[in-house]
Parts: structure tokens; C-alpha cells; sequence
């Protein structure tokens, strides 16, 4: 584990900085945010400074510790995101933060980790919800409209990569052949390891998935994560995206799923709580629309995407309940795991009857800051 210790940790950074920027004057200078918040790494972040050609030069860094162990997605190696930003650096113009290194090595700081450069702008943050306040209410319609465009224009450039030209470390044979198939594989290894009893409803919604599986798709390098939230977007009105952010459920499958997980999430934070979407976001239709122009394609079969986006984010949820209950914070008999919000779009999507939410989600949301 990390040393607790801030001190000792800026230092053993600054020596690791002083080899792998070779900079012999480099010092660390700040160290901000430690905190371990995110799904799946520890992130925080230091200033340094250095010369170069003679002059003083300053940087933030961004530092992500590998987690000891993640709550939420198997597998969750510090390497990996690493792996897929360096070959979408070398394969795209998507642009993706400046990287510093990579240490595998966890004698160095007590857990592997990679560095790399604090980039500019700002995210349409989830919380508070970006359809209620926030930078992105405050624009006009047309540059909100602009703002969510140009997040799907990265999408839709990420999506058209050549898996062959540099991601074929994404192909894992275990999974099966590189597409749905080898998706679908990786979301049950996934599901399995999150989930304690089994639920018969997500039974039903895998065996669906894997009943009406559309093997003829196209295989496309996928973004994995792709939302308003894991975009940059520039500190001014322009509405420029300065990096993506946040690969590590980086894959290779349909484009859909990427299109899909995007209309999930819009749905979710607008529809899924009760709030009006912001004027001039563009529509499902219209977001398809657009999409579709710069894939290149016709998109199909989206009805089964967005059921594979509703059973990826089911797993979450399903997750989320579970930890509680290890933690003891909730009691084991609680029904939060199959009575939530998530588990009631599951069921929509089925076309099965909508179980209600009741007590027990009421606790686990009040426990986890949602009441």
C-alpha cells in the first residue's frame, strides 16, 4: 500500500520523476487531493518544477495508483488504461493526456502507477447533475448543442479505429472472437465476479443477450466508458474537447455498445431523475443522427444495445448493494440488490413487471449519500 506519509511520497516521486523526465533539477513542489474516490484507482495529483534550455519550467501531474483491490470492474490493471492511451496517441488524432510513465515495479511506491500530465478544461460533472447547475446549464442552447456534438464526434473517431492497427492487444481469445462475442464473454466473467446470489432477473437478461446476438456486426475499437463526464472540454466558450479521459474499460466490439452506454447515461441523469433535459441538447434521435454521420453507418439493432448498457450498469448497481452489505452497513437480508432503480430499467427493458424499491433501497441510498 501507498505510504501515508505525504512527504515520503512527493520524495520517492521526485526521485522516479528525476529518471523518467530526466530532469536533474526537478522537485516536487505540491501534492493535492490524495484520495481514493475513484472506481478504479487511486488518484491524486503534485506540481513540479524543472529547467529547461534554461528556463524554469512548471507542471501538474496527475498521479493514479493501481487499486489493492476494485469494487466494481475485474481486473482493473494500472497498466491497461496506459496500454490503450498510448495506442490511441499513435493511431488518432483523439486527443488523450500527455503521459509521463508507467511503474509496474510496486517496491517503488507500494502499488504500481503511472503519471501524467494534468491536461486543461473542465467535465459535465455528474453531481450536481449537469441537467440542474453547473458550467454547461450556463451556456447558451446552441453551445450546449456544440458541447455534446463534439463529444460525439470523439466517440464516433474512436469507434472507427482499425482494431488491426495497433489493438489487437484488446483481442482476448478466452472471451471468444473479437466482437460481440468476445464482448459479451468479457460482461459475464464481469458479472460473475461481481455478483454474490445470483439474480434471476439479470440470469434472464444475459440469457437474452446471448440469444439474440448479432454476430454479422462490425468490430470496432470501443471506448468503453464513453460520456459528457470523461471529456475535457476547453476552460472558454468554444466548446473544444482537449482530452478524453477515463479507458480502462477500453474492448473491442459493436460500435453500439459505445452509442448505447452514452444514451444510458443521458436517459439516467435526465428521464432516470425525474429532471428535464437542458435546451438544446440534442434528442436521442438527433444524437443517433449525428453519430451515424460521423461513424460512417447506419446503426442497428439498438434496442439490444441498450439492454447490454441497462445489464452493464445493472452490475454496478447490483456491486454497490453488495460492498454495502461487506461493510456492514447494511444488513444481508437487505433487498436494495434486486429492488433499485437500476434493476427497475432492467426490468423495463425486459418488458417484465417493475419491482418496487421499498425500504431497504431507501437505507442503502440514504448509507451512500443518494437521500
Amino acid at each position: 500500500m501507498l505510504p501515508t506519509d505525504n512527504n515520503t511520497v512527493k520524495s520517492i516521486l521526485q526521485t522516479w520523476l528525476v529518471t523518467k523526465m530526466a530532469t536533474p533539477d526537478l522537485k516536487v513542489t505540491a501534492m493535492k487531493d490524495r484520495s481514493g474516490a475513484g472506481f478504479s484507482a487511486e488518484t491524486f495529483y503534485i506540481d513540479v518544477e524543472f529547467s529547461q534550455d534554461g528556463e524554469l519550467q512548471q507542471r501538474s501531474l496527475v498521479v493514479r495508483c493501481q487499486n489493492q483491490a476494485s469494487d466494481f470492474f475485474v481486473a482493473a490493471s494500472i497498466d491497461f488504461p496506459y496500454k490503450v492511451m498510448e495506442a490511441v496517441a499513435a493511431n488518432s488524432s483523439v486527443p488523450v493526456p500527455n503521459l509521463i510513465g508507467l511503474e509496474l515495479d510496486d517496491s517503488i511506491l507500494g502499488l504500481p502507477f503511472l503519471v501524467m500530465e494534468k491536461m486543461d478544461g473542465r467535465v459535465v460533472q455528474q453531481s450536481p447533475n449537469y441537467n440542474r447547475a453547473g458550467w454547461l446549464s450556463e451556456m447558451t442552447p446552441e453551445q450546449r448543442r456544440q458541447v455534446w456534438f463534439n463529444g460525439i464526434d470523439q466517440m464516433a473517431a474512436v469507434n472507427r479505429l482499425d482494431w488491426q492497427q495497433g489493438f489487437t492487444f484488446l483481442a482476448d481469445p478466452k472471451y471468444g472472437k473479437p466482437g460481440i462475442e468476445g464482448y459479451l464473454g468479457w460482461v459475464r466473467e464481469w458479472y460473475e465476479w461481481a455478483r454474490g446470489e445470483p439474480i434471476p432477473l439479470m440470469e434472464r437478461a444475459y440469457a437474452k443477450l446471448m440469444s439474440e446476438r448479432p454476430d454479422n456486426a462490425p468490430v470496432s475499437v470501443l471506448w468503453g466508458d464513453p460520456s459528457p463526464s470523461n471529456i475535457l472540454f476547453a476552460n472558454d466558450d468554444s466548446c473544444e474537447v482537449t482530452v478524453v479521459l477515463d479507458w480502462e474499460l477500453a474492448n473491442l466490439g459493436p460500435a453500439e455498445v459505445d452509442l448505447a452506454w452514452w444514451l444510458f447515461f443521458d436517459d439516467l441523469f435526465s428521464h432516470g431523475m425525474g429532471l428535464p433535459r437542458l435546451e438544446g441538447l440534442p434528442n436521442r434521435e438527433e444524437t443517433i443522427a449525428h453519430y451515424e454521420s460521423k461513424l460512417g453507418r447506419k446503426v442497428d439493432k439498438l434496442d439490444y444495445y441498450d439492454l447490454l448498457a441497462t445489464f452493464r450498469m445493472a452490475i454496478v448497481g447490483m456491486r454497490a448493494v453488495d460492498r454495502q452489505i461487506e461493510r456492514g452497513t447494511i444488513p444481508a437480508t437487505s433487498t436494495a440488490r434486486t429492488n433499485q432503480p437500476i434493476m427497475c430499467l432492467l426490468a423495463k427493458c425486459m418488458g417484465e413487471p417493475i419491482p418496487e424499491l421499498g425500504e431497504d433501497y431507501a437505507a442503502f441510498a440514504k448509507v451512500i449519500g443518494l437521500a
